[in-house]
């Protein structure tokens, strides 16, 4: 049951009113300017945070010409990924089908269900070890299909670390690198397998233009990281955001703390205004007394 905010008396369901049946006092207008105070410095200082977010947010793709130059390049390692990079050819007992090594012929196996048959003939006795190394060529496909995905997704959260995400992005754009070129080489390594009636593949050089994009990617993340993100904050907003903090851990109450918090600019010239509108209203009030 609730209780009186004075006197601590434990109210009943009949007691509806909004004074108290003990002690009188008007329990919902009780410390109303405490109350109203604490409310609007605990505003203020967690209004600094949403504001420091939204600030890193805008420099994140938009604070500098790399920050701009990223925005543009990130989706390049997954568009790169469209471009063939050779094939490979099933010979099958009633038709031939032949899939390209790309974004498009990997979906096109996987949706198909021929990644389970690939799985299946790794073991056989004529063709296992051409389709071993198939197996090897696309999963190294996917593995820099995956890296791709990672440098657009740490490029489009930097914001949640202005430092550590460009890091992230740089070591994912030299391990898609890396992983492009061997990709490259198990593709050349399954096409000059000897040939047999059941698998044959052709090599090509697609995954030259990832192995760049991603050299783009890495370039423009590793410049970020060695001139970092410049990100303009309000006046007051970090130490709005320091004091609430320890106010969090306890080692400041708010109603220890002034009203504003942090005196800017802003609330100097609010300050200004409520005193001239004070001061207006005594004159007005003055004039009607004499």
């Amino acid at each position: 049951m609730a209780r009186c905010p004075k006197c601590g008396h434990r109210l009943r369901l009949i007691d509806i009113s909004q004074n108290c049946p003990k002690c009188g006092v008007n329990m919902r207008f009780y410390n109303f300017e405490e109350t109203f105070y604490r409310e609007a410095k605990y505003a203020e200082l967690s209004r600094a945070g949403i504001s420091a977010k939204i600030r890193r947010l805008k420099a994140s793709f938009l604070g500098s010409n790399l920050t701009k130059a990223r925005l543009a390049v990130m989706l390049l390692p997954l568009l790169s990924l469209l471009v063939p990079s050779g094939k490979f050819i099933l010979s099958l007992i009633f038709k031939q089908e032949e899939i390209s090594f790309g974004a498009i012929g990997l979906f096109t196996l996987v949706s198909g269900g021929g990644l389970n048959f690939l799985l299946g003939m790794k073991d056989a006795a004529v063709s296992g070890a051409a389709f071993s190394a198939l197996i090897a060529a696309l999963a190294a496909f996917a593995l820099t299909a995956f890296f791709a995905v990672a440098v657009l997704l740490t490029s489009l959260l930097g914001f949640l670390s202005i430092r550590n995400m460009q890091k992230i992005s740089c070591a994912f754009s030299a391990l898609g690198a890396a992983g492009s070129i061997a990709t490259l080489i198990l593709i050349a390594r399954f096409a000059a397998m000897p040939a047999n009636p059941v698998v044959s593949g052709r090599s090509g050089f697609g995954l030259l233009l990832t192995f760049a994009v991603f050299g783009v990617t890495f370039t423009v993340s590793l410049l970020l990281c060695r001139k970092g993100i410049p990100v303009e904050y309000d006046e007051g907003v970090l130490e709005r955001i320091e004091i609430f903090k320890k106010v969090k851990r306890g080692e400041v109450k708010l109603d220890e703390l002034p009203q504003p918090v942090v005196e800017t600019e802003e609330t100097r010239k609010i300050d200004a205004e409520i005193a001239a509108e004070e001061e207006a209203f005594h004159e007005k009030y003055a004039k009607k007394e004499g």
